[in-house]
């Protein structure tokens, strides 16, 4: 998943310790009674920091970040960066992750191809709306900040989910 890799990364670049538990999701492993008493939302990624337990992946980046350069102190910043993680789950997840999921593991289904396809264009709006940001910014957010990793998470699997990156460089 896009949103368990952001999480994953996060921790890598920060140099955190971590036990990594992999769930099978189209097993169910995430819907379990004993993974669901951790986590009631029974999503993935979960994390759990001593007896501090968080759901949301983009709510694990800020809270893993906190205090780093990554997630700055100045307010306005972390505003700036919290609106382009909202984006990210609100548009381009919402839209590119989900007909990733149709393609990729519902494939087989005969509305498979139409669920997808109705993503498109909301998911090419998101892909349009980055592609005028970094024309002009290196950066989400000044500099590099979760808000990329949350960018970066279901945009390089785009293809997976039917849509085209190459017009957006």
């Amino acid at each position: 998943s896009g949103n368990t890799y952001k999480c994953r990364l996060v921790v890598a670049q920060l140099g955190l310790p971590c036990e990594i538990l992999t769930l099978g999701l189209l097993k169910g492993e995430a819907r379990t009674p004993e993974f669901r008493k951790l986590n009631p939302m029974g999503r993935v990624p979960f994390l759990l920091d001593g007896d501090f337990g968080l759901a949301e992946s983009n709510a694990i980046l800020a809270y893993l970040a906190r205090g780093t350069a990554l997630f700055p102190d100045d307010a306005k910043k972390q505003a700036r960066i919290l609106a382009w993680m909202f984006f990210e789950q609100n548009q381009l997840e919402a839209s590119i992750a989900v007909a990733r999921w149709h393609l990729k593991y519902r494939g087989d289904q005969p509305d498979a191809k139409g669920l997808a396809e109705a993503q498109r264009p909301r998911g090419v709006a998101s892909l349009k709306i980055m592609e005028r940001h970094f024309a002009q910014e290196a950066w989400a957010v000044d500099a590099y900040s979760i808000a990329d990793i949350a960018l970066f998470g279901y945009t390089p699997l785009a293809p997976e989910g039917g849509f085209d990156l190459a017009p957006f460089p």
